[in-house]
């Protein structure tokens, strides 16, 4: 936000602050993407049905870290001196989370394949599988858009870092970022079909539907695939991609205003913090008397 709102508009020194930020977040979204999984693995459950969407968290750190990256260097006005560091550690970035989220979507499938569904109250999650290919296909719009506006002919060294490679790298940057787009979409679209199977297969059909706090799963994996689809709606010139992000956005809208309708109901009611006879003292001391009879 410092670099898209303020940058270049109050002064020198800003710029330079939202790249320091950047270069914080990023030694902190690194750790995560190398120590999370590792914890993940010896201290989960073994077996295929521990593998869940939000296992997929902590890559998607890495991947907006490095779509960060893009944006600092696309809008902050810094120089190319300073730029060019920012992409490789990027593109180093969308290496790390873009191979390792397939890796984990596989071992989503197979899960799938052993009918080991998830439950109405975590199904929302399904979203999160979206997530990286969204935000990995927005970091490889933004870094191929900026290789491609003069950082690599300006920096000059090498035989990588010049203006002969900057046109490949930056069209086949964003040739990846719309394919990274297009397997974002199966998730997007398996994630909306199976939250609506879900509600409408158990008891009593989707009118038994109880609010949980996991449907706030569904708006950053959204959020970043909208994102895509509007920075491709602005790299292609596309009137359909421009549509097509506009819907998302609206329907992200409604999403994020329900979330936040049922989430302040839940917490008048206490529901969401399991407080089943609600706040006064009074029906909670009688709920854990009935329970105790």
């Amino acid at each position: 936000m410092i670099a898209l709102a303020v940058a270049q508009q109050w002064g020198a020194g800003w710029p330079i602050a939202s790249y320091v930020l950047w270069w914080i977040n990023t030694a902190m979204a690194l750790t995560a993407v190398m120590g999370i999984p590792y914890i993940f693995v010896k201290l989960q459950a073994p077996g295929i049905k521990a593998v869940v969407p939000s296992v997929l968290l902590p890559l998607i750190c890495a991947l907006t870290s490095a779509a960060g990256g893009g944006v600092v260097c696309e809008y902050s006005g810094i120089g190319a001196r300073l730029q060019v560091p920012t992409i490789i550690v990027a593109y180093l970035e969308v290496g790390v989370g873009i191979p390792l989220a397939m890796s984990f979507a596989d071992v989503f499938i197979a899960r799938l394949f052993e009918r080991e569904f998830m439950p109405m109250e975590q199904v929302y999650q399904d979203m999160i599988l979206c997530g990286p290919f969204g935000q990995g296909s927005f970091a490889l719009l933004i870094l191929g858009q900026v290789v491609r506006s003069g950082a690599f002919a300006e920096y000059n060294r090498g035989s990588f870092l010049t203006a002969e490679a900057a046109t490949p790298v930056g069209y086949a940057s964003q040739f990846a970022g719309l394919l990274s787009w297009g397997y974002g979409t199966f998730w997007w679209g398996y994630a909306i079909i199976s939250i609506l199977h879900t509600a409408f297969k158990q008891p009593g059909g989707w009118r038994r539907i109880q609010y949980s706090l996991s449907a706030w799963s569904l708006v950053f994996p959204w959020g970043v695939y909208t994102n895509a689809a509007v920075q491709l709606g602005k790299v292609m010139d596309s009137p359909t991609f421009k549509v097509w992000s506009t819907a998302l956005t609206l329907m992200l809208l409604i999403i994020w205003i329900v979330n936040h309708i049922f989430t302040i109901k839940g917490l008048i009611t206490g529901q969401i913090l399991s407080l089943q006879h609600g706040w006064r003292a009074g029906h909670y001391q009688a709920g854990e008397v009935d329970k105790q009879v």
